[in-house]
């Protein structure tokens, strides 16, 4: 699904988000000195769409020109059109259980479909947060959403999860940011460039810029180095060299090491 048609499912009130965590810092085994971004929760629901398997799950219908918050400022964006609606709420109604398991609750609402929901919203000015259970397969993920914010850690958490996404189905979500105060939704349009620009500007912040997830069903541990930033430390070396010209005892073992270091495809 394109952008263009994923906006205008926005425009057209059938346009659902599903929140979720930023990925955990977890230690690499083996290396206590080694981290990587694990995805591990994101893996388990993305799995569980592929088998549709991912049932009775909480997500929020976006109202376009209203003010509706988001449980968690990043997560997945799914296609109502390809979901089966279970319950709808014009509040958070405290879900719980799971229908397959016979078990699911959810407070009592007058409410049930997402037409009912965005007319309510419009025509009574809601703010809070609405909750709509739905079960899906991964076709009805067709993006990726991060709420607008000053800070730029959220936005490095979404192109972290892109590139989980992308490296757990072979598919590229698009991402789009989410202003909750307008209720307006736009893409993120960042060149592939730019992405990696703003990751390696942010790797102090993230600790790592590897990321991995555990399959649930196999346990099999995948993970990905996306970028390494080596260009300042080429750069260091390079100004190290220059101003050695007039030390000549030190000149052999930094030349040597610089010459391994900068010949080496990095």
């Amino acid at each position: 699904m394109n952008t263009d048609e994923i906006l205008e499912l926005f425009q057209k009130d059938k346009l659902l988000v599903r929140a979720m965590d930023y990925s955990d810092l977890s230690r690499k085994d083996g290396d206590k000195s080694a981290y990587y971004r694990n995805f591990d929760v994101w893996a388990k629901e993305v799995d569980m769409s592929l088998h549709n398997k991912l049932t009775s799950i909480s997500s929020t219908l976006l109202v376009a020109g209203e003010r509706i918050p988001t449980y968690k400022n990043i997560g997945f964006i799914i296609n109502s059109d390809k979901a089966e609606i279970l319950h709808v709420s014009d509040v958070d109604s405290g879900s719980s259980g799971d229908a397959v398991n016979g078990d699911f609750y959810a407070i009592k609402s007058d409410l049930s479909t997402l037409f009912e929901l965005a007319d309510k919203t419009r025509k009574e000015k809601l703010t809070d947060m609405n909750e709509v259970n739905v079960s899906i397969g991964n076709d009805a993920i067709v993006g990726l959403f991060v709420d607008k914010a000053v800070s730029d850690l959220p936005k490095s958490h979404i192109l972290l999860a892109q590139e989980y996404y992308k490296m757990h189905t072979g598919k590229e979500l698009p991402i789009f940011v989410y202003d909750s105060q307008k209720g307006d939704l736009q893409p993120l349009k960042m060149s592939e460039e730019d992405k990696k620009d703003f990751l390696l500007s942010m790797e102090s912040r993230l600790k790592t810029l590897t990321i991995g997830y555990e399959l649930y069903n196999t346990h099999e541990i995948k993970q990905k180095t996306l970028y390494k930033n080596t260009g300042s430390l080429k750069e260091t070396l390079s100004k190290l060299l220059s101003s050695t010209e007039e030390k000549p005892q030190i000149q052999p073992t930094l030349r040597s090491f610089s010459k391994r270091f900068l010949s080496e495809d990095r």
